[in-house]
């Protein structure tokens, strides 16, 4: 099922006198609903907060052993009342599964967003988005919609907090920090509000694609030694802030300059040691370069804070399987949850694992769905470089081997497959 924006409801003045048109706090709380409800009807889930709480009733902690099986469905015949706009009966509906179903961050975060939808119910509506909080600590969209629920609440303060701790998590939040130049506008703390302001006009999202035109352009037109000297010249600014930093780790893992996007990342997590994306980038960075051990350090910590996120558990099935623990890999694989399994990087990683168990043709089709559902993905050209060399289709390994060889993190694997395929074609 798809759900539009426009079939969302559309009353988004929740605070005791409303937020400004414009500000800050407006748009982020349009950024926060969507962020909450479109999951819940997708088939890609975003991926991606954490510290003391300051709530008049603490809820429980999530409770041990499994959730009830109807969750999952209850999540979406509540998500297809909401997007009707019938909110009491989705809010009652979500109410009596709240307690069977306290591992599932969706349904805590849909009923948060109803409740506080009805206007009457903005103490259980913070309940509820902290217990999704407890359930995920590292999800921002958790966090904004507890600073959300504190903000109808009229706690300034603690709604800050909250922003903060989002910061901590996403560096690059560019809502986040935007919102926290407001709030600290609102408690008269000027030098703080001017700082956010200014990480807040380094993170607008015009302003990266700006910064990094000429990165994507050196990737796209294939001028590898170009883009190694761009990227290069980024890392050694002196200038720019730990946030840039995070920023660019995404950016040049992107083109598979892979080193340098490990480099990038260990700036920004010398701030942000908490920094997901920072992280994310990292073991990626370090598994595409081939440094498993180290990568799999990344990924353990990472791991210790989110284990049931999909591409984490990708990656590591990734590691385990370059490093030959095959079955450990497939154990992994299987802790993905179903939509899971439709992301690029777990297709990757069942790819990855065919290719080692030498099951070829299952290995390309994996590695060309993954490739579909993410073109950044450029390490997948040598992924398919050694399948189709291996299933003797050596025109088509050349053709890989040519994309390798744009690519700065590639260049020397595509040589290579190049000479075998040349090697392959010779032989026919």
């Amino acid at each position: 099922m798809t759900v539009h924006i426009g079939d969302l409801p559309k009353n988004m003045n929740y605070g005791k006198h409303g937020w400004r048109a414009n500000s800050p706090i407006s748009a982020t709380v349009a950024t926060i609903v969507l962020s909450i409800a479109l999951p819940l009807f997708s088939s890609s889930l975003p991926a991606f907060a954490k510290k003391k709480f300051e709530v008049e009733a603490e809820p429980a902690p999530p409770a041990y052993g499994k959730d009830d099986p109807g969750c999952r469905d209850a999540v979406a015949r509540a998500a297809t009342l909401f997007a009707g706009q019938k909110n009491t009966e989705a809010a009652d509906l979500l109410r009596t599964w709240s307690q069977k179903c306290m591992h599932n961050t969706q349904l805590h975060l849909l009923l948060s967003t109803i409740l506080l939808r009805l206007g009457n119910a903005k103490a259980e509506a913070e309940t509820e988005a902290k217990i999704a909080c407890q359930i995920s600590p590292n999800s921002t969209a958790a966090h904004m919609q507890h600073a959300l629920t504190l903000m109808a609440l009229d706690k300034t303060s603690s709604a800050k907090d909250e922003f903060v701790r989002i910061t901590e998590i996403d560096p690059t939040s560019y809502d986040a920090w935007s919102s926290l130049s407001e709030l600290y506008g609102r408690l008269n703390e000027m030098d703080k509000a001017k700082q956010c302001g200014e990480k807040a006009a380094i993170l607008d999202p015009q302003s990266r694609k700006a910064k990094f035109r000429t990165l994507h352009s050196l990737q796209v037109t294939g001028r590898s030694e170009a883009l190694k000297n761009e990227v290069a010249r980024l890392l050694t600014s002196d200038t720019d802030p730990p946030e840039f930093f995070d920023q660019l780790a995404t950016e040049v893992l992107s083109v598979g300059a892979y080193s340098e996007a490990v480099q990038a990342a260990n700036k920004a997590l010398d701030k942000y040691p908490k920094s997901t994306s920072a992280l994310k980038a990292k073991a990626l960075g370090q598994l595409f370069s081939n440094s498993l051990d180290e990568a799999r350090n990344t990924v353990d910590v990472l791991l210790s804070a989110s284990p049931d996120d999909a591409d984490i558990l990708s990656v590591k099935s990734m590691i385990l399987s370059d490093q030959g623990n095959l079955d450990e890999s497939e154990l992994c694989l299987k802790k993905i949850g179903e939509k899971g399994e439709r992301r690029p990087l777990c297709l990757l990683a069942k790819g990855k694992l065919a290719s080692h168990r030498n099951e070829t043709e299952e290995a390309i089709k994996n590695f060309e769905q993954a490739l579909a559902g993410d073109q950044s993905l450029l390490v997948i050209h040598s992924c398919l470089a050694d399948a189709f060399i291996k299933a003797s289709r050596f025109e088509d390994a050349l053709s890989e081997a040519k994309e390798c060889q744009k690519v700065p993190g590639l260049k020397a694997l595509g040589i290579d497959y190049e000479a075998k395929a040349k090697e392959g074609m010779g032989h026919k």
